[in-house]
């Protein structure tokens, strides 16, 4: 039986981890088919893409929070170059899409709080995936959570989403300090909370809010200066790749098809939750 897909490969493996646990804050991939499947921008947001892509990159401040952040993801070197690491395994997803939207490509380092770059990453507050997504929010951009999909899960849909809501907040407040803590606290706590800056308003926003703006900054930080941080990451050479189903297919059939175990499959894929894997839905495998 035929099934319609679109394949691209990428150097990766996914690990198991059922919690985000970052502490200090709550490369090689190549695509070998490029082209732009995603469906295009109207004009509107074109034009807005074009706007927001002239200032790319985000400053990082010289302030003393920033530099708290930097020594705090610095105790634990070996951590820190093993969640890199396993950035590298959808970092050309992640910077695609951020393009696709105009969008600074630091944001890229957001997962690493947020779900130690970890697809199947699950919160104690029942946030989920590598952006993770709160169920109300999820559903406002668009992704499916029912009794057979959560695509909070899936890498594509949710960066998906989290580019368009990441763009929504970047409209609203201005900048990406404020951005950025909306995104965390929400965007009616920022707005309540803080009236001009980020800096100005930060001892009035929640601790952990507080705290990740900074933590992102310093990232950014390491990311520039690895060698001078002493940061080593190490190359993915084992390859994955993803197909884009067009019709409800029996997860036996796809299992059969590409040669997986079904215990393989089921920790490559947290987002199919049944025996079907829904339409419109992408399936990843090695």
């Amino acid at each position: 039986m035929w099934i319609v897909f679109l394949i691209l490969i990428l150097y990766s493996c996914t690990p198991k981890v059922k919690e985000t646990v970052y502490k200090g804050y709550k490369k090689d991939i190549v695509i070998l088919q490029q082209g732009d499947f995603y469906p295009e921008l109207d004009e509107e947001s074109a034009k807005y893409v074009f706007i927001i892509s002239q200032a790319l990159r985000i400053p990082v401040p010289d302030r003393s929070e920033v530099r708290r952040a930097l020594a705090e993801h610095l105790r634990n070197k070996k951590r820190l170059e093993r969640i890199f690491t396993r950035m590298g395994l959808y970092e050309e997803i992640v910077v695609g899409i951020l393009r696709r939207h105009g969008l600074p490509e630091e944001l890229k380092f957001l997962p690493v709080i947020e779900s130690a770059y970890n697809p199947s990453a699950v919160s104690r507050a029942g946030a989920a995936g590598l952006w993770q997504f709160m169920p109300r929010t999820a559903k406002l951009y668009g992704l499916r959570i029912n009794s057979r999909v959560d695509e909070r899960f899936d890498v594509i849909k949710s960066t998906e989403a989290a580019a368009r809501h990441l763009r929504d907040l970047y409209e609203r407040f201005g900048n990406w300090e404020l951005a950025l803590a909306a995104y965390h606290c929400g965007e009616g706590c920022v707005l309540r909370r803080v009236k001009r800056s980020f800096w100005e308003g930060k001892d009035r926003l929640p601790e952990e809010t507080k705290r990740y703006v900074p933590s992102f900054l310093a990232l950014l930080l390491l990311n520039r200066y690895p060698e001078k941080y002493g940061i080593t990451v190490r190359r993915i050479l084992k390859p994955v790749r993803y197909m884009y189903l067009e019709r409800d297919t029996p997860v036996e059939e796809v299992v059969k098809t590409l040669g997986l175990s079904l215990r393989d499959f089921k920790r490559l894929n947290p987002h199919i939750k049944g025996g079907i894997i829904p339409a419109g839905s992408y399936v990843y495998f090695r």
